[in-house]
């Protein structure tokens, strides 16, 4: 078990509430939650349930969970030249000012909201984000590495026993911003998160594995990342345990975008052949048959989000037959517009495409994909789901057990990190 979570003077004030606790080593550590009087029913007895049940985390982006402050240190320390003045948004080919914008920040404050995307329902505008602080880190080993040790604590803080952290190497090397650059390489960035990882284990108990990105938009890059994980496949502790496709579902668009389909195509062909585990960004602005796709083509045993399935019954059944596991991503799909709804007459989280599934039987586990980026965490996510879904303990209880089972481990990981769990109810 982490090491967080020694409880003191946990209690509220109207819709705040407040949580102390001791970490060993790092000293006392403060957290202010305020929920509204929309929270109806949702007391202080489930929010310490929550926060004290061991969690498995299996979609996570490392990179939309680097700290701000963290980030905007460097930036001072290293002054304003290490960014690009613009960067070419590999989806649209426009530009965006990089280093105007950040310098624009007079504070952590100014930076925080640069770097997060919140209200807009667009999954567009929360890719930007990523091209604003990616280029801060790219190349820099020693601070990849140590954005890595961060992210171990962090899920420390919140009692995450096991989690699967996914990222692109590519996309954080040096050249990446550069379309069609050959000299990008991603093997010393998977070294740099490894350490960073391993360093975290040993401190502070959860134990993490790598989940390696290709990216939609960045075809070149496919069949590298597929060697790369296949490589590395072994290297415990913090090894690669599975790949994926983010940042988008054109790369299934067969018709209208061959470039992008063929090579992450052939690249998932090759990664069946290998046996490596296959998780896939499916059906969170792409209609159900991009899951459809995922599973029957790609090789997919997990789908991230995969939201637009609640309007096709029978292909929730075909996914509960096949017992495929949905990484879903409360606040995300929100953020991103993966949830559908009419905005005028607002959203009701008891509407929420989890409701749908987990009523359906699908097989659906909890996640928070890019915390710093929606500005929330795996906790939260957890809250919302009692809060204001209104799904009991036992289905948050089922919901963690699933993601026990679809985690790309051994056997007998699983059960150690059950008995963790049972141990706690």
């Amino acid at each position: 078990m982490p090491a967080a979570d020694a409880a003191r003077n946990f209690h509220n004030d109207d819709d705040t509430v407040h949580f102390h606790y001791e970490e060993q080593g790092q000293g006392p550590h403060d957290e202010v939650i305020r929920l509204n009087h929309k929270w109806k029913g949702y007391d202080l007895d489930k929010e310490y349930f929550l926060r004290r049940l061991p969690k498995v985390e299996l979609h996570v982006h490392l990179d939309g969970s680097f700290d701000p402050a963290i980030l905007l240190a460097h930036v001072h320390e290293m002054g304003h030249d290490i960014l690009p003045d613009e960067v070419h948004l590999a989806w649209d080919q426009t530009k965006l000012n990089v280093r105007s914008s950040v310098e624009a920040c007079k504070d952590v404050k100014d930076f925080h909201s640069l770097c997060t995307c919140r209200g807009k329902r667009s999954l567009v505008d929360m890719l930007k984000c990523f091209e604003i602080f990616t280029p801060i880190v790219r190349g820099n080993f020693e601070l990849i590495e140590r954005l890595a040790y961060d992210f171990v604590q962090r899920q420390s803080r919140q009692n995450v026993v096991y989690s699967e952290v996914r990222y692109s190497p590519h996309f954080l090397s040096d050249g990446a911003h550069n379309i069609g650059d050959d000299d990008v390489k991603p093997g010393p960035i998977v070294d740099a998160v490894t350490r960073g990882l391993r360093r975290g284990e040993e401190d502070f108990g959860v134990k993490v594995n790598q989940i390696l990105c290709c990216i939609a938009w960045r075809p070149e890059w496919a069949k590298e990342v597929i060697e790369l994980a296949h490589d590395r496949r072994n290297d415990f502790p913090c090894a690669i345990v599975g790949v994926d496709i983010a940042a988008g579902e054109d790369h299934f668009n067969e018709e209208e975008l061959p470039h992008l389909y063929t090579p992450h195509y052939e690249a998932f062909q090759r990664a069946q052949e290998l046996k490596l585990n296959i998780t896939i960004h499916a059906g969170e602005v792409g209609d159900s048959t991009y899951i459809r796709k995922a599973v029957n083509e790609y090789g997919a045993t997990r789908i991230g989000h995969g939201y637009r399935i609640v309007h096709e019954p029978h292909v929730m059944e075909e996914m509960k037959g096949k017992n495929i596991h949905f990484e879903a991503c409360p606040t995300s799909s929100d953020e991103t517009g993966g949830w559908k709804y009419d905005e005028d007459k607002g959203k009701d989280w008891k509407e929420h495409p989890v409701i749908h599934m987990v009523k359906h039987g699908l097989n659906v586990g909890l996640n928070s994909d890019d915390p710093a980026v929606f500005d929330t965490s795996l906790t939260w996510q957890y809250r919302l789901a009692v809060g204001k879904m209104g799904l009991t303990k036992l289905c948050i209880v089922d919901s963690l057990y699933h993601s026990i089972s679809a985690a790309f481990v051994s056997e007998e990981d699983k059960s150690l990190i059950r008995s963790l769990v049972d141990d706690y109810l």
